[in-house]
């Protein structure tokens, strides 16, 4: 079965969403962590929450990878900007093209809405950065971060 690329996860879609966000979230804290819950898998999902938008990618039928991302305006320009927040693919899954997909598919978004730009931050050891570094282009600017919760670290 090919990779098909959903544009938007619906809330039914929540309980094959919710064990990837709980995968996503060990892998980026490096940790075991609980269990993402059903409920916050839908309430990301539902209308409710107007700015963020989840698009899916299923491999043989299956839920395997999403992109978390934000419509926002970009003050500079007076247009539009996409900003990528979370992109996770099951580690299954990778070498299958599903986060490049991800990522064109938020780009033919971005066409669509008329973005000035996608940009998106990640981790200096991100695994993904070798194919960030061949479909885009680095920014000028450095990214930061200034902890709050001190239970979780980068």
């Amino acid at each position: 079965m090919p990779l098909v690329i959903l544009p938007r996860l619906a809330v039914d879609d929540a309980p094959r969403f919710a064990p990837l966000l709980t995968a996503y979230s060990a892998a980026l804290l490096r940790r075991d962590i609980q269990a993402a819950d059903e409920a916050y898998a839908r309430k990301l999902l539902s209308d409710d929450e107007p700015v963020a938008n989840v698009a899916g990618a299923e491999l043989d039928g299956r839920l395997v990878g999403f992109a978390l991302y934000y419509d926002l305006p970009e003050a500079i320009s007076g247009k539009r900007a996409g900003q990528l927040d979370d992109l996770f693919v099951e580690p299954s899954a990778r070498g299958h093209g599903v986060a490049k997909a991800l990522i064109a598919r938020l780009v033919e978004e971005g066409v669509e809405r008329g973005w000035m730009h996608l940009r998106w931050m990640v981790p200096e050891n991100n695994p993904a950065a070798a194919l960030y570094d061949r479909i885009a282009e680095r920014a000028p600017w450095r990214s930061y971060v200034i902890p709050i919760d001190r239970s979780v670290s980068w």
